[in-house]
Formats: C-alpha cells, structure tokens, sequence
C-alpha cells in the first residue's frame, strides 16, 4: 500500500514537472527536468527556495536552472548518474513530446476527416453512396481507436522507463545525503532539512531544538591508536545517537568529528535531557581494537543544546549550538550546556 502510494506520487510528480518545463519555456533536456523534478516533489527545499525567488523575478532562463542545478542537485556520485542517464531521459522526453505531437496531427486530420464525410452525407442521393460513407466513417473512427491504442502504448513503454530512471535517480540523490562511513545524514542533508524544519515551525508556530555534538578528545584516538580506531569511534558515536534518538528527529555528521541533531517539537528543557541521555549512554560503551580486543578506552561527548528563536535564520541557530558546545568543551567536556535563548 505504502509503496504503491509512493510509485503513484513520484509518477504524478514526473509528469508535473515535464508539464511545468514546457509551460515555462525551458529546454527539456535531464538536467532541467531534475530540477524541476526537485522542486515540484518539495523534498529540496533550499532548490525550492531559489526557485520561488527566480520567478518572483520573472521567468526561469537557462543560466538560472544551471546554477540552482549546480548548487542544489549535482553531486559527484549525481554527476556520474547523470552523465549515464543522460542519454535515455533525452531520447524518453523526445519521444514523450513526439507521441504528443502526432497524437495531435491525428486528431486534426480525424476531424477533416469527418467534415469530409459529413459533406458526402448530406449530398447522398442513393442507399449505396450513403452506405460507402457511413463505411468510410467507420474505418476513420477505427483508425483513429488504433492509433490512439498504439500512442497509448508508446507512452506507457516511455513512462516505465522514466519511472526507472526516476528510481534510480532518486536512489543516487539519497545516496548523496548519507555519510558513507557513519550511515548518517550528511552536511547536504543537514542543510536541506534545516531549513525545511525552521520553515514549518515559523508557519505552525512550533518549536524546534538543536544539538551541536562533539566527540571529547577524539585526535588523540586518531594519533594513538590509528584512523582505523578513529573510525570505529565516529561509527559508535553514530549508532549510539541514532538507537537513542526517535524517528522525526534528524541526525547528520556535521564535519570531522561533529554532529548535529534537529529535536522537532522539542523544548529547550526536553532537549537538555534528551542530550544529557545520550552522553550518559555513550559513555558505557568500550572501545576495543578489532582482532585482538583490546580495551583501548571509552568515548565521551560534549553537547551545546540552543532553541529556535522565532525569527533567527538557521545560521544564527546553529552558531549559538556552537557556542554552547565551546563552553562544554572549555570547562570541562564530557558535558552539556545549554545556549542562552535571548
């Protein structure tokens, strides 16, 4: 039911946004269609933002699309994608607008057609010229049944492959929002759904929390007991935030050993304890060298929590988390301190 539901809902958002490129004038190639794609599923939001503000100035151009497609589409495992699946979208959407385009000869010609008939109808002056017209109306209306069939069949072929290369690009562009070593979102997703979160809370007069964390000493891992350990460290810290953590929250590798949590709905007094739980669970967990499992210690965290103040864009948001994290971390670490909400 779920997955019917969404195949349906991508399918209507591929074909809105082929709907909405030629409505505006824009060259279907595949690159603009991801990015009208992109802002018609409103999953991007940031893409979303700057495309409402372009036409807030007047129509898309082309110098326009490629920077916000540039900026808020492409990647480099999206560009790889896009450089293979380039070729099948172009000749799909041509083919797409070529199907339309003899859809609509067809019809005119069926209505000429008709016009004709209906003429030789009206001068028919025996049982056997009225018969031959009726018979030629008849083969036009079939004709027409099967071309629209065959057209119909066209385009059913067409929309199955986009819908494949839909899939697959929306596999690439999740892909590209995961930290490959943490399997956490990363800073692509952070400031994607940021923005999306402080959105909806300025419109729902809701509240929203955020947790700058930090992992106490963490050079020293790396300097004492190689990258390798270092990096069952980060995977640790990540699966420890995400087993604690419920579904709507939002966890994304900020940078090196920095992450950053969005607490919807969540008050500054609920956030401190949920950013006080997790440092207290983490700091149960051994660390231990692969192979020879050896305790080579135990990971703590330092935690600046701040909540949204109606109004701060999200960089103000995220540099008093910071703050509050520096101070956790210059007096003491292993510990969490909450910024000051004005």
């Amino acid at each position: 039911m779920v997955v019917g539901g969404e195949n349906f809902q991508a399918g209507l958002w591929s074909k809105q946004a082929l709907e909405r490129l030629l409505h505006d004038g824009v060259l279907p190639t595949p690159q603009n269609y991801s990015v009208y794609y992109e802002y018609i599923s409103g999953r991007n939001f940031a893409l979303s933002r700057a495309f409402d503000e372009v036409f807030a100035q007047g129509k898309m151009t082309q110098r326009q699309c490629d920077e916000i497609y540039y900026k808020y589409i492409v990647s480099d495992s999206e560009k790889e994608f896009i450089k293979t699946a380039d070729e099948t979208l172009d000749r799909e959407i041509k083919k797409v607008l070529g199907v339309l385009n003899t859809s609509a000869k067809g019809t005119n010609q069926f209505g000429e057609n008709l016009d004709t008939f209906s003429g030789e109808l009206k001068s028919a002056n025996s049982v056997e010229t009225l018969r031959e017209a009726v018979k030629k109306i008849a083969e036009e209306t079939q004709s027409v049944v099967d071309q629209n069939k065959k057209l119909q069949e066209e385009l059913a072929e067409t929309s199955a492959q986009l819908s494949l290369v839909r899939d697959d690009f929306d596999r690439v562009h999740h892909e590209s929002q995961i930290d490959a070593l943490t399997e956490v979102g990363n800073r692509k997703l952070f400031d994607s759904e940021i923005i999306r979160v402080l959105r909806e809370a300025r419109e729902q007069n809701s509240i929203v929390s955020l947790l700058m964390v930090d992992i106490d000493h963490f050079k020293i891992f790396n300097d004492t007991h190689g990258h390798l350990v270092g990096d069952q460290v980060l995977r640790l810290v990540a699966r420890t935030l995400v087993e604690n953590l419920k579904g709507r929250d939002i966890i994304a590798r900020y940078g090196g050993e920095e992450f950053v949590i969005i607490l919807p709905n969540t008050r500054l007094q609920d956030a401190e304890r949920v950013a006080d739980y997790l440092r207290t669970s983490l700091a149960t967990k051994k660390i231990t060298k692969r192979g020879t499992n050896e305790i080579v210690g135990t990971v703590t965290i330092s935690i600046g929590v701040a909540q949204y103040i109606p109004g701060e864009d999200s960089d103000a948001l995220v540099s008093r988390a910071d703050e509050a994290l520096y101070e956790a971390k210059q007096t003491g670490r292993n510990k969490v301190v909450c910024a000051v909400s004005a």
